[in-house]
């Protein structure tokens, strides 16, 4: 009998499970004060001044992101698909989503819960999360969901778009690209989904054409540019703002690791960058 004396084996697993409770409390402890800290820059920007269209509503929450490092897959790393919310670190799509979820929250005057929920909505499918294949991973894929719901409008058809045909399945491809992506049911269902992205019709408007769109868009437009890359639809994405009758391109720079202007106009940015072929535009539709 053991007489009250803890075994080798018991005493590491005691030992383990300290550990385990140690390290989950400081983590909950991290997380709610990382929660706290959004919560509050979320009341500080639904306090900016200035009121207009939901369009011009997203330009002004991404200007005052401008300064914000760049922190690439932000998104990722969790043990199972969460929500995350978090404003000092942004990379090219979570400055999209959060310009759009808190231009929302302000233009319904929604409070930081209602803020979660229109991200919840933007970046995942039916507003569902429902594990990794339930995020919006490709932007075309993004774009149709969120025009569905009347969020937002693709108008690249009407600047001067024309078809764009391609296999768009660069995640299934590159599956070691996505550690998500080993497990099988999960591969499958992206698989599915690119299928899907396959069965639509897109359009974009090629690098040659865009000096001839830009005096058609508008403050607060969202853009994406298509890529070389096989498999993959679009490189990145940012917020127009004009200058006059130029456009110029608000985003979270890898290159300049932070959240910027242009100081190209769109035309000649796009010109630049040899893997961007084109681009796709979306507006904001008035809720």
């Amino acid at each position: 009998m053991n007489s009250g004396k803890l075994l080798p084996a018991m005493k590491i697993n005691v030992t383990l499970l300290s550990l385990l409770t140690f390290s989950f409390l400081i983590f909950s402890a991290k997380d709610s004060e990382a929660q706290s800290t959004t919560q509050k820059v979320f009341a500080q920007k639904m306090d900016l001044p200035g009121n207009g269209d939901l369009g011009t509503q997203v330009l002004r929450m991404a200007e005052s992101f401008l300064g914000t490092p760049y922190v690439a897959s932000t998104l990722e790393g969790n043990p199972t698909e969460r929500l995350v919310c978090r404003f000092d670190g942004l990379d090219c799509t979570t400055l999209v989503e959060n310009s759009i979820a808190l231009a929302v929250s302000r233009h319904e005057n929604l409070n930081y819960e209602g803020y979660k929920t229109e991200l919840t909505k933007i970046r995942y499918r039916d507003g569902i999360i429902d594990g990794y294949p339930s995020r919006l991973h490709y932007v075309l894929d993004w774009m149709y969901e969120n025009e569905k719901r009347g969020l937002l409008e693709d108008i690249t058809s009407k600047v001067g778009g024309v078809p764009f045909k391609k296999d768009i399945n660069f995640m299934s491809t590159h599956a070691n690209f996505y550690p998500a992506l080993d497990a099988t049911e999960v591969w499958e269902k992206v698989k599915e989904q690119e299928n899907i992205i396959n069965s639509r019709e897109h359009s974009y408007i090629p690098k040659a054409a865009l000096q001839k769109a830009e005096p058609l868009l508008r403050d607060g437009d969202i853009v994406a540019f298509t890529s070389s890359v096989e498999g993959l639809d679009c490189n990145h994405m940012g917020i127009i703002t004009k200058i006059g009758s130029r456009a110029y391109l608000l985003h979270a720079s890898l290159a300049g690791k932070k959240v910027i202007l242009s100081t190209l106009p769109l035309a000649e940015y796009v010109a630049s960058v040899p893997k961007h072929t084109g681009m796709i535009v979306a507006r904001m539709t008035e809720q």
